[in-house]
């Protein structure tokens, strides 16, 4: 697949996998998923990414409702991209298969999570 167009700077990828699982550091409960994308332009090439569930409180910008300074608020669950921890590689990596690219990455992260979680 390709898209032609000049604001277009990459191969377009498309999403094969995701694996969820939680995780525990330093006492902070992290659900956790991971994401891979297959380049669709390039053989063997792919991209992943890490994400983060966390809660956030969300307050409007704007007043809310006209002449009332009341602002809307709200808690929210968001998924924080976090792959920058581990590594920039995985932004477009090599590997023979969807398996092997997964592993790669796991491996990368099994690493990293010995690093800061011991």
């Amino acid at each position: 697949m390709k898209l032609k167009h000049s604001a277009v700077k990459s191969s377009v990828f498309v999403l094969v996998s995701t694996i969820e699982f939680d995780l525990e550091v330093g006492g902070h409960f992290l659900p956790t998923r991971v994401e891979l994308f297959q380049d669709t332009e390039r053989k063997g090439h792919w991209r992943c990414r890490l994400w983060e569930r966390e809660l956030y409180h969300l307050a409007l910008t704007v007043p809310f409702g006209g002449r009332t300074k009341k602002r809307a608020e709200s808690d929210e669950e968001l998924l924080v991209e976090r792959t920058w921890e581990l590594s920039n590689r995985f932004e477009d990596f090599e590997a023979r298969s969807a398996k092997a690219a997964t592993k790669m990455f796991m491996q990368c992260l099994k690493e990293y999570l010995e690093r800061v979680a011991g």
